[in-house]
């Protein structure tokens, strides 16, 4: 008997087997198709995480660009509105609020507290933003230990300090995901910044300046909360009387103002607004000249050079204040260096500025108190 199985017989049993391994290989490419399959993208996988170093210091981790924010300080809600993300911005504090002219989007009665230093933290969390936006002379790292359970981001951002001021506009643009918006703000700032000292930074002797913020005798000095009001004096190219940084406190000894006889005398006024702040609508007629009046009248005024030669000046916090106080600084460089300064108008600089928000200028915010004679 042959026991090896004939050419034909071999040919079958072949072929089944060619034809049963490629059964099994097609139901393996099944399977292997199958476990292989792409995932469908879930939303964490389309998540760009940010991380952003704030004004504070304090590294901050953002799901994305910003979409939902409060802000406190409305320095820095001007600059986000500038850069074109105001519609990120859900509330605001009273500060800001209070000026329904500038700020009609914004219900002063559904705000986040009076101020940066004064926050309603319940209301906040109420709110549901993804991130609390405030400078850091606010209380930032007790809002921060309060808003981090419930997954709000606290993100420093001090839109008043014209020191740094291109590193705020940086933040702003990362955080929301607007370098462009953000860029062009800078570059504004930045352009006035150098117009002004293309025109007055090799004047000498430089003006000294004596400037007064609401109460009486309440200065700038370097490095305090009125910091940002130096570097206005400081960018208009004169020098504060009052710039030495050991200095305590933010009011000064009315005796020195008589001793060193300052060539230009300027006062910061919130007109109607709540103290230290400003609004679009100017001050009612007569209420500078008040304010003026009872400045010269003090003891020994009569006698200074500034109120002599009509060099005391009066500025809203609104305009003083406008593009990080640069526009202040625009007014005061011309107060102090007419000459220098003729091709240049504060009024139209200001007015820039407005338009960048897509608000109308406003006169009115500025006045001269008359010579005395």
């Amino acid at each position: 008997m042959n026991i090896f199985p004939s050419r034909a017989s071999t040919s079958r049993i072949a072929g089944s087997r060619r034809a049963v391994t490629a059964l099994l290989t097609a139901a393996s490419l099944v399977v292997v198709s199958a476990c292989s399959a792409p995932e469908q993208p879930s939303e964490e996988a389309d998540v760009q995480t940010i991380t952003v170093v704030d004004d504070a210091g304090r590294t901050v981790e953002l799901d994305g660009p910003i979409e939902s924010a409060v802000v406190a300080n409305r320095y820095n809600s001007e600059l986000i509105r500038a850069m074109g993300e105001i519609d990120k911005v859900i509330s605001v504090d009273t500060n800001t609020a209070q000026d329904r002219a500038y700020w009609p989007q914004f219900d002063p009665g559904n705000v986040i507290g009076k101020g940066q230093s004064e926050l309603n933290v319940e209301k906040i969390i109420e709110l549901g933003p993804e991130v609390l936006i405030l400078p850091r002379n606010g209380k930032v790292d007790e809002y921060a230990a309060a808003l981090e359970p419930v997954g709000i981001e606290v993100l420093t951002v001090t839109g008043w300090d014209n020191g740094n001021f291109a590193d705020q506009l940086e933040i702003l643009g990362t955080a929301f995901g607007n370098e462009e918006g953000a860029q062009q703000v800078t570059e504004f700032f930045e352009t006035t910044r150098s117009d002004i000292a293309d025109r007055v930074g090799g004047v000498e002797p430089a003006k000294t300046v004596y400037w007064e913020y609401g109460d009486p005798f309440t200065t700038a000095v370097p490095g305090t909360s009125n910091d940002g009001w130096h570097q206005m004096i400081v960018a208009a190219g004169g020098i504060n009387m009052f710039g030495d940084p050991n200095l305590q406190g933010d009011t000064v000894d009315p005796e020195r103002i008589l001793e060193e006889d300052p060539d230009l005398i300027l006062k910061t006024t919130s007109g109607g607004a709540l103290k230290n702040t400003g609004v679009y609508t100017p001050p009612a007629d007569g209420e500078f000249a008040t304010v003026g009046e009872e400045m010269v009248a003090r003891p020994g005024w009569s006698d200074l050079q500034a109120v002599r030669d009509g060099n005391v000046h009066m500025i809203t916090g609104f305009a003083g204040g406008g593009l990080g106080k640069i526009i202040g600084s625009v007014y005061l460089a011309k107060w102090l260096y007419p000459e220098e300064m003729a091709d240049i108008d504060p009024d139209e600089v200001f007015t820039q500025w407005l338009d960048l928000q897509g608000v109308d200028f406003v006169p009115g915010h500025t006045y001269t108190v008359p010579a005395a004679g």
